[in-house]
C-alpha cells in the first residue's frame, strides 16, 4: 500500500468507433486493484455512441475523465494527445478493445516500483482473432538484457512479438524524451514499433510472466486493414533509424545499431526497385 501512495498511474484510452465493444474495457479498468489510479479517455471524432458510453461510465466512476475531440486526430494524434494530458509517474495505453485482469496495473506497477532500471513492464497476452481462434503470446526475448544495443537489436529482429509491450506500464517522464509516437512515410503503419524501439534504448523492459491482458482483433481493426508491403516495412525501418539518431546512445552504440538497419533497408530497397538505391538521399527526404 505504501507504494500505491508514492506512485500515481494513469490509464490512457484512445477510443474511436468503439460503441459495440468498449464497455467491457471500461469495466476492466474500473476493476483494477491498484490505488492512486485514474483513467483519461480521448474519444476521437466518430459517428457512433462511443462518447456517450464513456461519459455514462465516468459518471459512475469518478476516476475517469472523458475528452471528446472535435476534429479527427487519428490513432497517433490521439495517443500523443493523451500523453500530453497525463500527469502521473506511470502510464499505460489501455486500448479500447483490450481487457485487463484486475491485478494487471498493480502487478506491473510493483515491478517498476522495485526495478529503477526498467522503463516499462508488461505481461503475457491472450489474443483472440477475428475468427474466434485464441493463442497465448509471450515476448520473452528481452529478458535479462541490460545492454541497450542488444535490446534494440532484439526489437528489430524479425518474427518477435515486439508489439506486446505496447500494452505495458511505463515511466511517463522517461517516455517524453521520445516526443511522442510519430507517423512516417507509410502513415500510421506500425507507428508503435519505432516508438517502442526508442523506449528499449532508454531502459529495460520487464516481463511479468502471467497472462493478464486479453487482446481482441475486431473486423474493423486497423491492423487487419494493413497490407504489410515491402514499402511499408521500408518506411518503418527508416523511422527506427530516425529514432536511433535522436536517442541518447553514444555514437559508437548508434553505429552498431545502424548497420543492421541499413542492411535491412538496402535489402528492401533492392526488392522494391530492382536495383540498389542511394540510401542516404532517401533518408534525408524523410527527415
Amino acid at each position: 500500500m505504501e507504494n500505491n501512495k508514492q506512485t500515481k498511474v494513469t490509464a490512457l484510452v484512445p477510443a474511436y468507433q468503439a460503441a459495440e465493444f468498449i464497455q467491457p474495457t471500461l469495466d476492466s479498468l474500473s476493476a483494477q486493484t491498484r490505488g492512486n489510479f485514474d483513467v483519461i479517455i480521448s474519444v476521437d471524432l466518430c459517428e457512433d455512441d462511443t462518447h456517450a458510453i464513456c461519459q455514462a461510465h465516468a459518471r459512475r466512476d469518478p476516476r475517469f475523465r472523458v475528452i471528446c475531440q472535435d476534429r479527427r486526430m487519428g490513432y497517433v494524434g490521439n495517443c500523443n494527445f493523451l500523453l500530453g494530458e497525463a500527469d502521473a509517474d506511470y502510464v499505460l495505453f489501455a486500448f479500447h478493445d483490450d481487457l485487463l485482469a484486475p491485478a494487471y496495473v498493480e502487478k506491473l506497477c510493483d515491478v517498476l516500483d522495485n526495478r529503477p532500471e526498467a522503463i516499462l513492464s508488461f505481461s503475457d497476452l491472450l489474443l483472440t482473432d477475428v475468427d474466434g481462434t485464441r493463442k497465448n503470446l509471450a515476448f520473452t526475448e528481452l529478458e535479462g538484457i541490460r545492454d541497450p544495443v542488444l535490446r534494440g537489436l532484439t526489437m528489430l529482429r524479425k518474427g518477435v512479438h515486439w508489439w506486446i509491450p505496447n500494452r505495458g506500464v511505463f515511466r511517463l517522464q522517461e517516455s517524453r524524451k521520445i516526443r511522442g509516437i510519430k507517423t512516417h512515410g507509410a502513415g500510421e503503419f506500425s507507428a508503435d514499433k519505432p516508438w517502442l524501439f526508442h523506449m528499449s534504448l532508454l531502459g529495460e523492459f520487464a516481463r511479468v510472466p502471467e497472462t493478464l491482458c486479453h487482446k481482441f482483433f475486431k473486423p474493423g481493426s486497423i491492423t487487419k486493414g494493413w497490407s504489410f508491403t515491402r514499402e511499408q516495412q521500408y518506411e518503418v525501418a527508416a523511422a527506427c533509424m530516425r529514432e536511433l539518431w535522436n536517442s541518447p546512445l553514444s555514437t559508437d552504440q548508434k553505429i552498431r545499431l545502424a548497420s543492421p538497419l541499413i542492411e535491412r533497408m538496402e535489402s528492401l530497397g533492392r526488392k522494391i526497385h530492382g536495383q540498389p538505391v542511394p540510401l542516404i538521399e532517401r533518408l534525408l527526404k524523410r527527415w
